[in-house]
């Protein structure tokens, strides 16, 4: 078994299918880990969550944009009532996108996926994921999950991931800087703009080999994604 890594979607589903297809992921015998950030930005967040549903031994690490998307299937609250932030931080597309479906969606996408969303997952070879960072000096399990969506020391300070063989984070986009996954130390980030302008990419943990999808709005002719 193979395990693979998969960067922040962002509501880009023409990008995901392209990497599930380019990428040797065999569904049903490796190990597919979502960091996060499903939601927001381009239009087809539904389409993501499904498809992300159907395959097998997945685990989920929930995002920021995915606790503020859990937080409005909940109560499914008009755009006035929401959360200015989220909607102007993508939440538009997703609030659009869920309008035309059925309760009975809305509330199976938020209990069978965003509600079995994790805040990290530690595997069998002391690697660690999450979304976006952590306080390597104390254990993770007693710090406050809230944290581990939002902050962002562990990148940008080019901290270690103390206590772990290595760290697979998004969050943070790496462009410009770089138009690839990349590492520091031990943490590697593979979140290269797939919201914005970059590429969606899924990465081999124990190779590092990567596939990418074409760049976004390339593939959203005429649709404005996060900006």
């Amino acid at each position: 078994m193979e395990t693979y890594v998969l960067g922040d979607i962002h509501g880009a589903f023409r990008a995901l299918e392209q990497v599930l297809e380019r990428s040797p992921f065999r569904p049903g015998l490796d190990r597919l880990i979502q960091l996060g950030d499903v939601a927001d930005g381009w239009p087809d967040t539904p389409q993501c969550v499904e498809r992300l549903l159907g395959i097998p031994n997945s685990i989920w690490i929930q995002g920021n944009h995915d606790w503020w998307t859990a937080g409005w299937l909940a109560t499914r609250r008009p755009p006035a009532e929401a959360d200015p932030t989220w909607y102007a931080q993508g939440g538009q597309a997703t609030y659009e996108a869920y309008q035309p479906l059925p309760p009975e969606t809305t509330d199976r996408h938020l209990r069978t996926f965003f509600g079995q969303q994790l805040p990290y997952f530690e595997d069998e070879h002391y690697n660690l994921y999450l979304h976006a960072s952590y306080d390597s000096a104390q254990l993770i399990a007693r710090q406050e999950p809230f944290d581990l969506l939002w902050a962002r020391d562990l990148w940008e300070d080019g901290q270690e991931a103390t206590g772990y063989h290595e760290c697979f984070i998004g969050h943070t986009p790496t462009l410009p800087a770089s138009t690839v996954p990349c590492h520091r130390r031990n943490v590697w980030n593979v979140d290269q703009g797939a919201g914005f302008a970059g590429r969606l990419s899924m990465l081999n943990v124990r190779t590092k080999e990567f596939v990418q999808s074409d760049l976004v709005p390339a593939l959203y002719p005429g649709v404005r994604g996060r900006h």
